[in-house]
């Protein structure tokens, strides 16, 4: 999980094959209107984050970009990326691309450009990663999210976009027998995410919330970090910790982190 900020990126880069699945981009937030001055300073995020992340781990390519949801913190610097590292597919639900400024901004991309259907899988540390969502399933944009599950050398893993309450529900109901080890929180560890009956239901030991330092949203709600604490779910923050790392070497899985 990369440190974007108040944002979303993660990279599954799958050295031995040679493959690298990116799962949204960060990006900036929304400038209000009495902080203009900051407009020169979050006009490229990913200047300062996503793209030394990469060249750091030697990632010259994007074999398939997933974009999760088009909120400008997850998918926000995405022109910004592809000038700078070749983006060979993204993924997309069909919900994304009824954004008008969205699909004008993947329409000048040279990518290879695929709507997500159900079922839909990609190749990645000789498994796969599914979409369990199609991106149509909710109500709000944030419940649109892309929902990708993969099970990566005993380990599952789970990562939600800005999945939040509506979103939950329905994917226990289309997969009551689902349970992970590692859950990317979904929304930022916003209090309209990882509600009770969702943890109970997939069991996750490990938590990954990506915040910005001090954001005025307030991420990660306090009362979401009691939910995980009351499960004995361990914790881990880009706000505190930076980057966070997953690496399996040697038959078992170790956490970095890198401020």
């Amino acid at each position: 999980m990369v440190d974007v900020g108040q944002g979303d990126s993660i990279l599954l880069q799958d050295s031995w094959n040679s493959q690298n699945i990116l799962i949204d981009t960060g990006g900036r937030l929304k400038i209000r209107a009495d902080e203009q001055w900051k407009e020169g300073i979050y006009k490229s995020n990913a200047e300062n984050t996503l793209l030394p992340y990469l060249r750091a781990r030697g990632v010259s390519k994007i074999d398939v970009l997933i974009v999760t949801h088009p909120d400008e913190d997850h998918i926000g610097d995405l022109e910004s990326v592809a000038q700078k590292v070749p983006i060979k597919n993204v993924y997309v639900s069909a919900s994304a691309l009824e954004k008008k400024s969205f699909a004008k901004k993947l329409s000048r991309l040279n990518s290879q450009i695929h709507i997500v259907q159900e079922g839909d899988k990609l190749p990645i540390f000789n498994s796969y990663l599914w979409f369990l969502t199609t991106g149509v399933e909710g109500k709000s944009d944030n419940d649109n999210s892309l929902v990708t599950f993969g099970e990566f050398y005993g380990k599952k893993f789970l990562f939600t976009g800005d999945l939040e309450e509506e979103g939950e529900v329905w994917l226990q109901e289309e997969y009551p027998h689902l349970e992970v080890d590692v859950l990317k929180v979904g929304h930022h560890g916003s209090k309209t995410s990882s509600k009770e009956a969702f943890l109970e239901a997939i069991n996750p030991k490990l938590a990954l919330i990506s915040a910005g330092k001090n954001n005025r949203y307030k991420h990660p709600n306090q009362e979401t970090l009691q939910q995980f604490a009351a499960r004995g779910i361990k914790i881990y923050r880009t706000d505190q910790q930076g980057a966070i790392r997953l690496l399996y070497k040697k038959g078992s899985w170790h956490i970095q982190t890198v401020k």
